[in-house]
Formats: structure tokens, C-alpha cells, sequence
């Protein structure tokens, strides 16, 4: 499921380098990447897991809550990442000059869904009447 929401989030967004689901630690669950190769994401994925948990103990430790999103711009990409559930993350890079406004909208759409597909708990089974 998960695959079908990175897929559409790379191709939904026009210079869009790849797509990331991030564990709890940083490392990368998935991707889809088309300006990056797999070792690029993947060794980006890894810095900024420790970036992101930095920042998540950061914000705890003076009781700011937690990140609704992180945009870090650089002079050639943009990085969005947004938390989901469960200590995860997804994260999009894309290239300068960017629509930051469609991309966070279309980024905000993809976190919606893998929320709804892989974090809604299962309801319980109803019991027997009888």
C-alpha cells in the first residue's frame, strides 16, 4: 500500500528527486526516487533520521510539543518531512526552485493516507450476543 502512496507522491510533484518512509531510527522503510539513486536516498534518509530525532528531543525537552512538519532549504533541494504515527516519517526531496505549496499539499495528502492504510487500528471484533 504504502509503495502506491511514495509512487504518487514522486510523480504527483514535478522536480521531485525521491520519496521516503522513515522508521523511528532514520533508517528507510521504502522509497522511490528518480533524480537520486537508492544510495543517495538512502545515506540522505540516515542523516536526516538523526536530524529529525535531534530536533524531537530538542522541542520535548522545553515542552514545545512535536513537529506538524520540518522544511529544510538548501540552495539546490528542498526536504519536507512530516511524522506519522508510531515514530515514522515521510519525507520528499525536491529541487530548487520548487512549488512549496502544492508540494506540502500533495505531501499532506500522501501522510493522510498512509495514516488511514497502515496506522488505523483494526476495530475489535464484535462480541457474541447470546
Amino acid at each position: 500500500m504504502y509503495q502506491y502512496v511514495l509512487a504518487n507522491l514522486l510523480a504527483n510533484n514535478e522536480d521531485c528527486l525521491g520519496v521516503l518512509f522513515l522508521d523511528g531510527t532514520g533508517e528507510t522503510v521504502d522509497m522511490a526516487c528518480s533524480g537520486l539513486g537508492p544510495y543517495e536516498m538512502r545515506v540522505l534518509g540516515a542523516y536526516l533520521g538523526i536530524y529529525l530525532r535531534q530536533l524531537q528531543r530538542m522541542l520535548a525537552a522545553n515542552h514545545l510539543g512535536t513537529p506538524l512538519l520540518v522544511h529544510i532549504e538548501k540552495s539546490a533541494a528542498h526536504v519536507y518531512a512530516v511524522p506519522l504515527p508510531d515514530g515514522y516519517y515521510l519525507a520528499m526531496v525536491q529541487r530548487q526552485p520548487a512549488l512549496v505549496a502544492r508540494s506540502r499539499a500533495t505531501l499532506e495528502e500522501a501522510v493522510r493516507q498512509l495514516e488511514r492504510g497502515l496506522f488505523t487500528p483494526s476495530p475489535e471484533p464484535s462480541g457474541s450476543h447470546g
